[in-house]
């Protein structure tokens, strides 16, 4: 009898461990937004963005303030979280830009939208 309980006991355990990790697989990191229903361009949206508030001369272009260079896809998908959480004004960073207001809700979104979807170089 304990000799036929085993195998089951262990195809039980396997499709658990199996179910638990396909279903982690589905999930993304961050949820899209309700507000993103558009994809976001990096060229059209994100870059501009970047270039007028951040990566303009002195700040982060290559000279490259507090570490942080923003010219270019590489260099801004690869700080997005520090980006957002700058500008979003969040506790524990410096607040972004420097010693200026808070950008405008509507530009925060998109860039919020664009981390979200993938931070795609479009």
């Amino acid at each position: 009898m304990r000799k036929l309980i085993l195998p089951y006991l262990f195809l039980l355990m396997a499709a658990a461990l199996i179910t638990t990790v396909s279903c982690k697989k589905d999930q993304t990191m961050e949820p899209i937004p309700e507000q993103c229903p558009d994809t976001i361009s990096f060229a059209s949206v994100v870059e501009p963005i970047i270039e007028q508030n951040c990566s303009t001369s002195g700040c982060h272009d290559s000279g490259a303030a507090g570490g942080y260079n923003l010219i270019g896809y590489g260099n801004i998908s690869g700080n997005a979280t520090a980006i957002l959480n700058a500008i979003k004004h969040n506790s524990g960073v410096t607040a972004m830009p420097y010693f200026q207001a808070k950008l405008a809700d509507s530009l925060i979104e998109q860039l919020d939208c664009w981390n979200a979807q993938g931070k795609l170089n479009n």
